[in-house]
């Protein structure tokens, strides 16, 4: 004893389904145009899990070495205000300075990393404490301005610029 069993859609409820579907369809794709990253080409990119961490990354790389250069112009205001405005303003400055050289230290150590941005991330960090030490030794200098120590202050913002200036042409962090 068989029993056959069927389903029977009305033709109404078939084409009221498929235009729902037809309609998802342009709906999804359109968002996929619009919000799909683009090659050099223009034609989308397909984001792996792994290309996702690295493009993510890579934008806040972007993000540090913009706060490395705001860092740097901090540095350079406080350096070259010597004697400019009382020593409590000074100092109030340079606090800020080294707060900022902190937090984007920290930023820097916690971001997780993708494996493929290892290298890059390395420099990175070196120059971000790079000028974390500049801070540090800039704070110290306002509180008692000796020319030794602006001296090693030079030296040492020389290097970090260096490194910043290698991280600006990396074209791993420069590429949109």
């Amino acid at each position: 004893m068989e029993k056959s069993q069927e389903i029977q859609i009305s033709e109404e409820k078939l084409q009221q389904i498929g235009i729902i579907v037809l309609i998802l369809a342009v709906v999804f794709s359109a968002i996929g145009y619009f919000a799909s990253p683009l090659d050099e080409a223009g034609k989308p990119v397909l984001l792996l899990p792994e290309v996702k961490a690295f493009e993510d990354y890579r934008g806040s790389a972007r993000a540090w070495v913009g706060k490395l250069n705001d860092l740097d112009a901090e540095i350079a205001a406080l350096l070259s205000e010597t004697g400019a405005g009382d020593l409590f303003t000074q100092s109030r400055q340079a606090q800020q300075m080294l707060q900022h050289a902190v937090e984007l230290t920290q930023e820097v150590d916690r971001v997780r990393v993708p494996a493929a941005a290892s290298g890059i991330h390395e420099e990175i960090y070196s120059t971000s404490m790079a000028y974390l030490e500049v801070a540090r030794l800039t704070m110290q200098w306002v509180g008692a301005p000796v020319t030794a120590k602006k001296e090693e202050i030079n030296t040492k913002l020389a290097q970090a610029r260096n490194q910043k200036a290698i991280l600006e042409k990396n074209q791993w962090v420069n590429h949109p």
